[in-house]
C-alpha cells in the first residue's frame, strides 16, 4: 500500500533549530526583557531566517517567547495569573515525577545528582547567575528523567520553558542561597529513597520561587501604577 512513499527524514533542520532555542531557554541564556533577532540567532546557528521564524512560532504558541518588534523575539515577562497556573501544575507533575524518581534511584543515579548539586551551589557562590539556572536546570531534570516516563519528562519540559527564564528574576533577592537547601534536602531526601520528603521539598522549592515572583509582579505593578 506504501511501497510508493519516500520515507521522511526523522530529524529536519527546523526541529534542530527549535531544539537549540529550547537549549537557550532552559540554559538561562534568555532572560525577561532581553530581546533577540531573528537574524542574529540564523547567523549564529548558521541556517537562513526561515526554519528560525518556524521554530520560533511554534515556542510562541507554548508561551515562551514573544515577537518584541518586528525583527526582534523576546522571553516575555510573566503575570501573577500565569505564575499562579505554572505554580499548580508544576506542583502536579513534577512532585510525581521526584516520587518516581526516588523509587528508581540507584547509586550512578545518586552520584550524578550530588554533582549538579555541588555546581549549583558553586554557581551561587559566585554569584552567576546564568551557570545556577543551567545547573539548576540539570538538577532538576535529572530527577525527572529518572522518573522513567518520556510522557511526563515532556510535559514538564513545557513547562520550564515558560518558567525557566523567570528564575533570572530570583537572584537579586538572594533566593538561589534558599533554593540551593532545599535542593540539599531534596537530595538527602532522595538518597534516603524517601519519597514523601522529596515531594515535600520540591514543593518547598516551586513555593519559595513563587512566592519572590509573586512579590516582584506586586512591585512592578506599584511601580507603575
Amino acid at each position: 500500500m506504501f511501497e510508493s512513499v519516500t520515507p521522511l527524514k526523522r530529524e529536519t533542520l527546523q526541529s534542530r533549530v527549535h531544539e537549540q532555542l529550547c537549549d537557550l531557554i532552559l540554559q538561562g541564556d534568555l532572560a525577561p526583557g532581553q530581546t533577540v533577532t531573528v537574524a542574529t540567532i540564523a547567523k549564529a546557528l548558521d541556517v537562513s531566517p526561515m526554519p528560525v521564524r518556524e521554530a520560533i512560532s511554534r515556542l510562541m504558541a507554548l508561551g515562551a517567547l514573544r515577537v518584541v518588534s518586528g525583527r526582534s523575539i523576546g522571553v516575555p515577562r510573566l503575570g501573577l495569573a500565569d505564575l499562579t497556573d505554572l505554580r499548580r501544575v508544576r506542583l502536579e507533575v513534577e512532585t510525581t515525577a521526584v516520587r518516581w524518581a526516588v523509587a528508581a534511584a540507584d547509586d550512578g543515579f545518586l552520584k550524578r545528582l550530588e554533582a549538579l548539586l555541588v555546581a549549583m551551589e558553586e554557581a551561587e557562590s559566585a554569584g552567576l547567575a546564568k551557570e545556577f539556572i543551567h545547573a539548576n536546570y540539570r538538577f532538576h531534570f535529572a530527577i525527572y528523567g529518572q522518573a522513567g516516563s518520556p510522557m511526563l519528562l515532556e510535559i514538564i519540559s513545557t513547562l520550564w520553558l515558560r518558567i525557566n527564564p523567570q528564575f533570572h528574576l530570583l537572584q537579586r533577592s538572594g533566593h538561589y542561597r534558599v533554593s540551593n537547601l532545599q535542593h540539599r534536602q531534596m537530595f538527602d531526601a532522595i538518597s534516603a529513597r524517601d519519597p514523601e520528603a522529596a515531594s515535600i521539598a520540591l514543593k518547598c522549592d516551586i513555593d519559595g520561587a513563587y512566592d519572590v515572583m509573586k512579590t516582584s509582579v506586586g512591585e512592578e505593578g506599584d511601580s507603575t501604577s
